[in-house]
């Protein structure tokens, strides 16, 4: 079958990755998974009403190998039980991002291939607290007006703190959430060194006093950078903001499927 191939036989869901094939006594191969369908074979099924397309736009027959990818039976079960935590778009992503992953996996010896995929695993897991991380503190949604610029300060800086322990956690900087870090990393430092001629502590919260004007300058373009990077973040994890309104995420061109990262160069709120 083509897609068990295309997988290795390992399934696709970046939180799973589990080894799906086996033979039996008789010498028969086997295997505890199915190429699940991304939308379904009947309008009335899971996700039946979208459209699955190709690089170029066409769109894909619901039988093609194009609208499917492998996955376990468990992790199947869970995609067609809940179509709105896992839309087509994401699972797009899925069957394009391992057989791309499994694809890097030839040639390397057995160590070195489970390595990499516990390291996708962990970098799912990682992403997810960040998210959470951000979602659950307020400099990252609340008005310039209503914050306190010293708790602002604080929270950054354990952003920092947190963004530094990530980054010596992940072996692969060019992963792409490697390339996220790095460029909210650049982010909280270009902020730092925006108000580091400032006693933040002493700042007076009133508009057009010039140091809380420089204040809310520098907030504004970092919540921007991070909001660049974690938003798509956010999308591939299918993590939903609970906190940060919908209005402050960066305008898409609605393909996020096809969305590449790019690389660039505290008290709870």
């Amino acid at each position: 079958m083509t897609v068990a191939r295309k997988a290795m036989y390992i399934c696709s869901n970046p939180d799973c990755l589990r080894v799906t094939g086996y033979v039996t006594t008789k010498g028969k191969p086997r295997a505890i998974a199915q190429a699940a369908h991304i939308a379904a074979a009947r309008g009335s099924g899971p996700r039946g009403k979208d459209l699955v397309r190709m690089p170029d736009g066409s769109p894909v027959s619901r039988g093609d190998e194009a609208n499917a990818l492998w996955l376990c039976m468990p992790c199947h079960g869970r995609i067609d039980a809940d179509e709105e935590a896992f839309p087509t778009e994401l699972l797009v992503a899925w069957k394009r991002d391992h057989e791309e992953r499994v694809s890097g996996l030839v040639g390397l010896d057995l160590e070195q291939s489970l390595l990499r995929l516990a390291e996708v695993r962990l970098s799912h897991d990682h992403a997810r607290d960040l998210l959470q991380w951000l979602d659950g503190h307020r400099f990252m949604y609340f008005e310039d007006s209503r914050e306190f610029p010293d708790q602002v300060w604080k929270a950054v800086l354990e952003l920092r703190w947190k963004i530094s322990n990530l980054r010596g956690r992940v072996t692969d900087s060019e992963s792409q959430f490697g390339v996220v870090l790095a460029a909210i990393d650049d982010a909280v430092h270009e902020f730092v060194v925006a108000l580091s001629d400032i006693r933040v502590n002493e700042i007076t919260v009133v508009s057009g006093y010039p140091e809380f004007e420089r204040f809310s300058e520098a907030l504004r373009i970092l919540r921007i950078r991070i909001l660049e990077v974690a938003a798509p973040l956010a999308h591939q994890e299918g993590f939903r903001f609970k906190r940060i309104p919908e209005n402050a995420m960066p305008k898409s061109d609605g393909n996020a499927a096809e969305f590449r990262f790019q690389s660039t160069s505290g008290n709870k709120k």
